[in-house]
């Protein structure tokens, strides 16, 4: 009897475990739809930069820029290394830099002096990260803006 209560309780111990990891439903999957529009953190591009304009006038005209961007909760494993951490450089940055430059570029001076052409590009670059990368972001904010 001793003998069948020493093999026994093990048993039974590793036949409730095992009923527990196949009666007890796994957690449901993320839902994808829902994260993409959850706001997540900020991620602000490294440096502002100096982007030329369209104005077909004689006189270039310049806009420097500092951007930072709200990415959605789905997007979150992609920019930040380690939970708990602040956004480090997305090996996106470049690209990131590349969409924002050449949508401001698509401007000139007169259309981003008044707020409608800055929240008008600022829906573009919104626009196009997400049509062309695998981050989603919600929103984009000037951190620097000066238009010469």
């Amino acid at each position: 009897m001793k003998k069948m209560m020493m093999i026994g309780g093990p048993v039974l111990l590793l036949l409730l475990v095992a009923a527990k990891m196949f009666l007890m439903p796994a957690a449901p999957p993320p839902d994808e739809k829902a994260l993409a529009k959850e706001p997540g953190p900020i991620y602000t591009l490294a440096e502002p930069f100096v982007v030329n304009l369209s104005d077909s006038e004689s006189s270039p005209h310049f806009a420097k820029v500092g951007v930072a961007m709200r990415f959605s909760k789905l997007s979150e494993p992609l920019i930040l290394p380690a939970k708990g951490t602040e956004p480090a450089h997305t090996e996106s940055d470049s690209e990131l830099r590349d969409i924002v430059i050449s949508t401001i570029q698509e401007h000139s001076s007169s259309e981003l002096a008044h707020p409608e052409g800055r929240e008008a590009v600022k829906k573009a670059i919104v626009k196009t990260i997400n049509k062309k990368t695998e981050v989603k972001i919600l929103e984009v904010y000037y951190t620097e803006f000066a238009v010469q």
